[in-house]
């Protein structure tokens, strides 16, 4: 009788069972993994500029170098769509922590009106940490050049004599742009949408992991 052909079949049916486990263990793993989302695609880089932030300090696209930023446009005396928009703004700044190379940018829409001290005392109401959400005016010329050349938005002036309400003095976008940390254009993201700040903070997190 052969005495190897059992410690054979054991063997063969040891083997059997620990792929079988290694198999089960890598499913649940693909299962339970985080998935990560791809990184968004580049849409064009944003053009140089210069501008001046709530604290009268000078910002510009080459201090924004090496860090992701979010940018929308709104002007202080909007008293709803702005007004939401920011609040938006504001939960993504406690979102992502102090320590992440994220910036918040806020272009006014009215810079005839929000001078830095006003918009000052725009971002303080909304709880804007300075060192990380700047609120910038300068030139309306210039103002207008990087929200609708540079970052794709719609900003107007309404041309009607008598607009219904202070809401409808200027017309224009109600999103969010990502940029990344060269300046290039990475999405846009509508601010009505419930689910707008998890998938800004999606690709936040895939803008993290390029080199």
């Amino acid at each position: 009788m052969n005495q190897s052909r059992p410690k054979i079949e054991w063997l063969v049916w040891g083997a059997l069972a620990a792929t079988t486990l290694v198999i089960a263990f890598v499913f649940v793993r693909e299962k339970l993994a985080p998935k990560l989302e791809p990184p968004p695609g580049v849409f064009g880089k944003v053009p140089a500029f210069t501008l001046t932030n709530q604290l009268g300090q000078v910002v510009s696209g080459s201090h924004l170098l090496g860090q992701v930023w979010i940018a929308d446009v709104i002007f202080s005396r909007c008293p709803i769509a702005c007004e939401r928009m920011s609040r938006k703004m504001a939960a993504l700044q406690t979102a992502i922590a102090p320590g992440q190379p994220v910036k918040f940018i806020s272009l006014t829409a009215d810079p005839g009106f929000d001078t830095p001290a006003v918009l000052q005392k725009y971002g303080e109401r909304h709880q804007s940490a300075p060192e990380r959400w700047h609120f910038l005016t300068g030139p309306k010329k210039d103002i207008y050049e990087l929200a609708i050349n540079g970052l794709k938005f719609i900003v107007v002036d309404n041309t009607e004599k008598n607009p219904p309400s202070i809401e409808e003095y200027f017309l224009h976008s109600q999103q969010f742009v990502l940029v990344d940390q060269q300046g290039r254009i990475r999405g846009w993201f509508d601010s009505t949408e419930p689910d707008t700040q998890q998938k800004i903070l999606s690709a936040v997190q895939a803008l993290a992991r390029e080199k």
